[in-house]
C-alpha cells in the first residue's frame, strides 16, 4: 500500500502543478484600444451594452481588456439623442436608474478620450444580469451629448 499512496500522491502533485501552470498561461481574449473601432467591435458594444438599433452615434474611442478572467470595456461616443431611454434597448436596460449624478474612475493608463475627471454626468449604474453590469454617464454640452460607458463581465 505505501507504494500505491506514493503513486497517487505523485499523480496529484503533477495534476495540480499542470493546472497551475496552464491556467496562468491561458489567453482569455485580446486587449484593444482604438479611436476607430471596427464594425465588429461596434457590434460587440451594441450587443453587450444593449444600445438601441435606432441610435445614431459617432464613436470616439473603445478600450477592451479581455486578457483576464473578467472582461471590461470603456466606450465613448457622441450622439444627438437627448433622451436616455432612446439610447438603450428598453427590453434589456431599465433607464430609471440612469437619471442621477454619476462619476467615473480614471488614471494615467486610460486613453485621452476617456476624459472624465472634471465633467458632470447624468447617469448611473445598472446590472444587466449574468454577471454583467455597466455604468453610464452622459455629458451634455452645447447641444453635444457625449456618452461614456464602463461595462464589465465577471
Amino acid at each position: 500500500m505505501p507504494c500505491r499512496e506514493k503513486r497517487v500522491r505523485s499523480v496529484l502533485v503533477f495534476a495540480a502543478t499542470f493546472v497551475l501552470i496552464t491556467v496562468g498561461c491561458l489567453d482569455f481574449g485580446n486587449n484593444i484600444v482604438t479611436e476607430e473601432p471596427t464594425e465588429e467591435q461596434l457590434a460587440f458594444c451594441q450587443s453587450a451594452m444593449h444600445l438601441s438599433d435606432q441610435l445614431a452615434y459617432v464613436p470616439i474611442g473603445l478600450r477592451i481588456d479581455a486578457t483576464g478572467i473578467d472582461a471590461v470595456a470603456w466606450f465613448c461616443f457622441y450622439t444627438e439623442e437627448v433622451a436616455i431611454d432612446k439610447i438603450f434597448d428598453s427590453e434589456f436596460v431599465s433607464t430609471d436608474s440612469l437619471s442621477g449624478p454619476v462619476s467615473f474612475y480614471s488614471n494615467e493608463s486610460m486613453p485621452k478620450w476617456w476624459d472624465v475627471d472634471e465633467k458632470v454626468f447624468e447617469g448611473g449604474s445598472i446590472s444587466l444580469g449574468g454577471g454583467r453590469q455597466m455604468t453610464v454617464g452622459i455629458h451634455r454640452e452645447e447641444g453635444i451629448n457625449t456618452v461614456y460607458i464602463f461595462w464589465c463581465e465577471s
